[in-house]
């Protein structure tokens, strides 16, 4: 391909970057967890590669909410992960993780609530 230059420009220089309507995989894996769908999220999840606490709390609430069989072990990985990444998690905190993660299912909005409040 030959450059030519066209005042201070390069006509046949590429420079547009492609970008989906769909936004970026964070983007996208949010309006997943708004639409309650687990495949979608799933999908996202893995596009990522890693989710922060916080997203995975919202895929475990998520589990919860629609009935999904991978709750219990993702609800149990949660758990291991803020006890591992953060420091100055208490022994109370990850008590009221345990019944607020068991309430879960039968509690959803304000077990929701209590396990955000602890991803601070």
């Amino acid at each position: 391909m030959r450059w030519r230059r066209c005042g201070s420009f390069c006509r046949n220089l590429r420079t547009c970057v492609r970008v989906t309507a769909q936004g970026s995989p964070q983007t996208r894996f949010r309006r997943a967890i708004d639409a309650r769908s687990v495949l979608l999220a799933e999908l996202c999840a893995r596009e990522l590669r890693h989710l922060d606490l916080a997203d995975a709390l919202e895929l475990v609430v998520l589990y919860a909410e629609v009935g999904d069989l991978k709750f219990e072990r993702a609800a149990c990985r949660w758990l291991g992960r803020i006890t591992l990444e953060r420091n100055d998690v208490t022994l109370s905190e990850l008590q009221l993780a345990v019944a607020a993660l068991s309430a879960l299912r039968d509690h959803p909005v304000s077990a929701a609530v209590a396990l955000r409040s602890l991803d601070r």
